[in-house]
């Protein structure tokens, strides 16, 4: 704001002598005048100097990738709305570099006289006093005009600029509008500016709910894969969810940092649903060791254990016992849920031990577009948005244990071939990169697909198939082994330190279903069976009920295409913790970290009962 006008004598009077009337200049000019004199900024220049390459301004857009998105429409309003006013618009990241600058031609052609472009950094230590600098400095809205510029360069310019602040209210940017006529220049400005940056805000908070949205779709599809202690963080580290099983193993809560953990966790990055950006992180919570309750499968797979009781399972434990003496290479093949990681895994550990890496990658749950540079790693600056210091990838960090390649049929052609090549030479050189590493480890594939089908129809390579089809592994169906049930419930609830107390017979309406999603679903049932009646012992036609209540034929059809992305997404998650608790609202409002009054007002939203 001004608090009265700045004159030219008293900029001269005071770069020359360091005199200054503080009752006639607004106060947070004064201290900026006061902070550049004490930095040595030069008052009689105060054009940009420092300039990114294009290789890093490029870097700093994808950075502020979503930070763009968002700003440029509203930057493209105000281009209109002055497109006769001699004026350019601009944003500003947190570190005062200016991303992008649009408006009239005239102005744009003046601000180049003084390097006022995109790829400079206008902070005060640069420039002096400006709108941009002493927004971000302050962190408060500014119109600096004229003479109340440090630097002569910038002192025919009139700008406001107002901070945009994060759903944190940290800065994420400053919005400036500027002009070349300082003496024509509306104060009225500011406003305008503000009201942008905070429409901005506004756009910005909700991108973060339906990110956050996305991450807890991302939480339950994780429970419907069986996996049971986990949490899910968002993209600054902070739990945006805890699985019940980790709630128990974990002194932490919704908004607790992953950083704060007492334990190392391994981040596993999660994709926006576009997979271009990374909103988020999902990392186990290590298993508090309970006591045994009742018998079963040992905690970790054992080919000697009795595991399962039917004669095809035991044939598959033969061959995975003959594998796992040896460092063939094998290949898993099964439906869905079958457990192929589990069985890879048991391998591995049965032949390497615990302590020798076990890496594994979905191969089909990567972006094509990221899938080599996991693989493979890259060299440093090898692509936009990569680490300064580049990355190993997953075919490096399995040196000296095993690479477990899930949903191998999923790998691109191009890929294969690179592929194939370092199973042949033993050698990979990341993406970017010109130094080849050598590498040993053992490769276990799997795939839910036959793999001579796609060899027979051109879309996996020959060779390849022959190089890692060296012994062969199938895990059959839970319906094809349903005598193995009552040892899998015995294992789930041993698993998680649960006493057992259930019945043949309800054991027995188990074994009656189909399961098509294989183990992977028993397990899903079985976790929203405990939730519904924890300690409880359920009947027979309870468990039927509700398996009848969450089979596919009772959900409710696709909604109505009135409802947008997000809130597709929203009714979709309300939906799952629905049918994962029994339809208690209390319960899964708890789980999903919801107020009941607003899941409440969720459900009559989107019309769930």
């Amino acid at each position: 704001m001004i608090a009265g006008q700045v004159t030219k004598e008293q900029w001269k009077r005071f770069v020359q002598e360091g005199a200054l009337d503080t009752s006639r200049i607004s106060r947070r000019i004064a201290a900026s005048w006061y902070q550049c004199r004490k930095s040595g900024v030069d008052p009689y220049n105060g054009k940009g100097i420092l300039r990114l390459q294009s290789g890093d301004l490029q870097k700093k857009r994808e950075e502020n990738k979503r930070l763009i998105e968002i700003a440029i429409p509203f930057m493209q309003k105000l281009a209109q709305m002055y497109a006769q006013s001699n004026m350019i618009i601009l944003l500003i990241d947190r570190d005062g570099y200016v991303l992008k600058l649009m408006g009239q031609a005239k102005a744009r052609a003046l601000a180049t006289h003084i390097n006022f472009t995109e790829g400079v950094k206008w902070t005060e230590r640069e420039v002096g006093t400006n709108a941009i600098g002493t927004a971000l400095s302050t962190g408060e809205a500014i119109t600096v005009n004229g003479p109340e510029h440090f630097s002569l360069a910038s002192q025919s310019w009139g700008c406001s600029a107002s901070p945009i602040r994060d759903e944190n209210g940290d800065v994420l940017g400053i919005l400036d509008i500027s002009s070349p006529s300082a003496a024509g220049y509306h104060e009225h400005l500011l406003g305008t500016v503000v009201s942008a940056a905070y429409a901005i805000e506004h756009k910005w908070q909700q991108l973060i709910k339906e990110e956050e949205i996305a991450l807890m779709h991302h939480a339950l599809e994780c429970l419907g894969k069986q996996e049971t202690s986990f949490l899910v963080a968002d993209r600054h580290g902070s739990i945006v969810y805890l699985s019940p099983q980790a709630k128990a193993n974990l002194n932490a809560s919704r908004g607790t940092s992953i950083n704060d953990l007492p334990f190392s966790a391994a981040k596993i990055p999660v994709y926006s649903t576009d997979g271009g950006q990374v909103i988020g992180s999902y990392a186990a919570v290590p298993v508090k060791e309970g006591k045994p309750h009742g018998t079963g499968w040992p905690r970790t797979f054992s080919f000697k254990g009795v595991i399962g009781t039917s004669s095809t399972f035991k044939e598959v434990l033969e061959k995975a016992e003959k594998a796992s003496g040896t460092n063939v290479t094998v290949h898993i093949s099964g439906e869905t849920g079958t457990g192929k990681e589990v069985m890879a895994r048991s391998i591995h550990e049965s032949h390497a031990g615990p302590n020798a890496p076990f890496i594994a990658i979905n191969c089909g749950a990567v972006p094509v577009n990221l899938l080599e540079s996991e693989l493979f790693g890259y060299a440093r600056g090898a692509f936009t948005g990569a680490k300064k210091e580049g990355a190993p990838g997953k075919i490096v960090q399995a040196d000296g244990g095993t690479l477990f390649l899930d949903e191998i049929g999923e790998v691109p052609a191009a890929m294969q071939v690179a592929l194939l090549r370092v199973l042949q030479e033993k050698e990979v050189t990341p993406v970017g990169g010109d130094k080849t590493r050598r590498v040993h480890f053992r490769l276990i594939t799997a795939s839910n697909r036959p793999l001579g089908e796609q060899v027979q129809n051109g879309t996996f390579r020959e060779d390849l198939y022959y190089r890692i089809y060296v012994y062969a592994i199938h895990l059959p169906p839970l319906r094809r082994r349903r005598e193995d049930i009552p040892a899998l419930v015995h294992y789930y609830f041993h698993q998680n330190g649960r006493p057992f107390t259930w019945t043949e017979e309800a054991i027995q309406v188990l074994q009656r279903q189909e399961w098509k999603g294989n183990i992977r679903e028993l397990f899903n049932v079985l976790e929203g069976l405990y939730v519904e009646f924890q300690e409880e012992t359920p009947a027979p036609h309870q468990i039927e009920a509700y398996m009848q209540q969450i089979s596919p034929e009772c959900e409710e059809r696709p909604p109505a295409p009135s409802l947008s992305v997000r809130e597709q997404m929203e009714k979709d998650y309300l939906e799952k913790a629905l049918r994962q608790h029994g339809g208690k609202a209390s319960l899964a409002a708890e789980q999903l970290g919801i107020p009941r009054s607003s899941f409440y007002r969720k459900l009559v939203k989107y019309k769930l009962s």
